[in-house]
């Protein structure tokens, strides 16, 4: 593939010494004293999007106008999803909150735990979440992503609360919690608690080249397809 990076942090850089290593070519580099253009876009088979929230809808749609693909790595964005759905047509969008493939494994297998649970009340379900201290958001995409499996599958839990508490939160309510410390690539843990024991699920990212390796795995299986995807659809 001929792929533009578009983002040239730290998982831009992972991507590119990923895609190297596999044989892949990458042609264009966009960054944001490099802004993506259309016209620099014409020997590209494939974009990969870790930039920001805020240039992110920018650049999807300047690809989606040259008729590119591509895979979105970036979150923050996807109050813009609806309108930019409408506008892919001759090209295929592809975007997670988390590429790791041993991640949507394990959402995979959460979305199963979570439908045993729905018939077990006496298990309370919870989010907690860790990654470094220079993560811009919280809680991780991640953890919000297997809070919608949770509230998708278990009736009882009804909405998400984040952030501090304080005093008793009410039934309904599916605790999502973080911690920002150190230099944690990432730690997701889905607990079920009862008063009889606890049942914990727990993915821990151990380097950022899970996620490399996952984005090419979605650039390759989104070519030839046309409109919007998640990794929930990439054969794993």
């Amino acid at each position: 593939m001929n792929i533009a990076l578009i983002g040239f942090g730290k998982m831009g850089r992972e991507v590119d010494s990923a895609a190297r290593e596999q044989g892949e070519r990458i042609v264009r580099v966009f960054d944001s004293r490099t802004p993506v253009r259309r016209e620099a876009l014409e020997d590209v088979d494939v974009c990969i999007e870790f930039s920001s929230p805020e240039a992110a809808t920018s650049n999807i749609r300047t690809c989606v106008e040259a008729g590119k693909d591509i895979v979105v790595g970036t979150t923050g964005w996807l109050e813009h999803l609806p309108g930019l759905r409408a506008e892919v047509r001759n090209s295929g969008l592809l975007y997670s909150a988390n590429f790791s493939l041993g991640m949507n494994i394990f959402q995979r297998i959460v979305s199963r735990a979570a439908e045993l649970m729905a018939q077990a009340p006496a298990y309370d379900p919870f989010i907690h979440e860790i990654h470094h201290r220079q993560k811009a958001d919280s809680p991780s995409g991640t953890a919000i992503r297997l809070a919608d499996i949770l509230l998708e599958r278990i009736e009882r839990k009804t909405h998400v609360v984040t952030g501090e508490t304080s005093g008793k939160i009410d039934d309904g309510a599916l605790q999502v919690s973080s911690n920002r410390a150190g230099w944690v690539t990432g730690t997701h843990t889905v607990s079920f608690d009862s008063e009889a024991d606890l049942i914990e699920l727990r993915h821990v990212a151990k380097n950022r080249q899970g996620f490399a390796l996952g984005a090419l795995v979605a650039a390759r299986w989104l070519r030839g397809r046309k409109g919007v995807y998640t990794m929930d659809d990439v054969d794993l």
